[in-house]
This record gives C-alpha cells, sequence and structure tokens, in this order.
C-alpha cells in the first residue's frame, strides 16, 4: 500500500473542503455567479425540475420515449435479469445539469445541494411509491479506504437528508467489505462480477422484515445496488427500493463515469 499517496490524497480531499467554504457561492451546474435558487442560477435551477417530469421505467430506471406506456414490470430496455431491487425512483436521467451539479455534491460538499438533492428526491420517493410505506433509509456505501481519502461519503450524506424529507431513520447498516475497482468503462456483465459478495448486512434486528430505500447519487447498468440489494435480502428485509439522483443511459453511460 502506497501510504504517502494516500495521506497526500486526503490532505487534498480536505484542502478542497477547506477552500469552498471561504469562495464565493457559484451556481453547482454552471460555474456561474448569478445564484438564485438554492445553489443553482435560475437556468440551471429550471432545467433540473423539468427533468423531474420526463417519463421512465420503474423497473430499470430507464427514459421513456414519447408516448411509450409505462409499465410496472418493466420496459423493452430492462435487463434479461433483473435487479434485486422491486422500482427505482429517480429525479432524471444523467445529463447537463445533473452530471456538475453531482459532481460537485461527491467532491466539493455541495451542502446547499445535498439538502436540496435530498428533499428533491424525498419528494419524488413520497410521490412514486404509491402509498408504500419504507421502514429505513440507507445508502450504498463507500468501503472506508475511498471513504478516508475523499473525506466525505456523499451517498451517506445524501441518504440522511433523504430520511430527514421522510422523516425515517437512516440506517448505517450495509457496509462495503471490498474495495473495488471503479465500474468506469465495463460491461454490465463486469460490473456483476466486479461487485459480486462486495457487501455485507449488520444489524440483523433492523433489517428483518423492513421494507428498505436504498440511496444512491447515479445507477447505470444497476449493478452495484442490485448487489447492495442482495446484501439486505439475505439479512432478512423484505423488498428493497432503490432511490437515484440520476439513471445513466447509453451512450453516455459508459462515458461519465458513474457506478
Amino acid at each position: 500500500m502506497n501510504w504517502p499517496a494516500n495521506i497526500l490524497k486526503v490532505l487534498r480531499g480536505w484542502a478542497r473542503g477547506g477552500a469552498d467554504l471561504l469562495l464565493p457561492e457559484l451556481c453547482a451546474a454552471c460555474a456561474g455567479a448569478d445564484v438564485s435558487a438554492e445553489g443553482l442560477c435560475e437556468a440551471c435551477n429550471v432545467a433540473l425540475l423539468s427533468m423531474v417530469s420526463i417519463p421512465y421505467c420503474p423497473r430499470c430506471g430507464g427514459s421513456l420515449g414519447p408516448n411509450v406506456p409505462v409499465h410496472q414490470e418493466g420496459c423493452a430496455s430492462c435487463p434479461a435479469t433483473l435487479p434485486r431491487f422491486v422500482r427505482v425512483i429517480r429525479l432524471g436521467p444523467y445529463v447537463a445539469p445533473l452530471v456538475s451539479i453531482i459532481r460537485e455534491l461527491k467532491y466539493r460538499r455541495q451542502e446547499t445541494m445535498r439538502r436540496r438533492l435530498g428533499r428533491l428526491l424525498g419528494l419524488a420517493v413520497a410521490a412514486r411509491s404509491d402509498g408504500e410505506s419504507f421502514d429505513l433509509v440507507t445508502p450504498v456505501p463507500m468501503h472506508w479506504r475511498r471513504r478516508l481519502a475523499r473525506g466525505y461519503d456523499h451517498a451517506r450524506s445524501l441518504a440522511a437528508a433523504v430520511a430527514a424529507e421522510l422523516k425515517l431513520p437512516a440506517g448505517d447498516e450495509l457496509v462495503r467489505t471490498r474495495n473495488t475497482p471503479p465500474q468506469t468503462h465495463l460491461s454490465r456483465s463486469v460490473r456483476i462480477e466486479n461487485v459480486r459478495g462486495a457487501f455485507a448486512a449488520r444489524g440483523a434486528a433492523a433489517i428483518a422484515g423492513a421494507n428498505i430505500l436504498l440511496v444512491d447519487d447515479v445507477c447505470t447498468t444497476g449493478a452495484t445496488a442490485s448487489e447492495a440489494a442482495k446484501a439486505l435480502l439475505d439479512s432478512g428485509a423484505l423488498r428493497v427500493t432503490l432511490a437515484v439522483v440520476a439513471k445513466s443511459e447509453p451512450p453516455r453511460a459508459y462515458a461519465q463515469g458513474a457506478t
């Protein structure tokens, strides 16, 4: 293990976070100075809110074309082997301005956007869960080494904001047991193997029989979230629903570094 390089990476992450506290607020999407609505300029705010109305498949999260009916059982683009979670709830596709917003959330600790995305995603869950109630909100976790290097677990922070909006407990029962290589540029089959067995659940009492909302920033093929859901189900969870800020879709799916 290259400890000097890892320590330097940690220090750089902390330095970025400190610098952001001192710099003037800029739009999290376009970096413009005219911030008018919770971390965004007016144009980017309108673009973000317009994404919420785009129809998508509730099974895989992929956007649907005009006049394509929404079916709870899936769409023509769903993978042949469906993921372990039963439903996807999202804000929009992984395109501008969400690409930049999520990048800022990951690497710049944008607390304003974290709270806003958490609130919007919580509202989307409430509107699209067909009256279904959840017992627990938990993130797709980082491995501790990556969290230490970055100094921040954005998925955990986002899940806490979603839980606060829904007035639900935010759980910490899911852990990442292997520091898996990034999923970027990998095919679906390789992604599945890359994350196989990478998660474990603890605290069986909180999980057993629970209807769990699993939160992440981006879903591409669903391989990572499916493996995380499997760990929860194997520990006794009743159902797992995936809530994400964005769903990455071809041809952007492998070009933007989503997981």
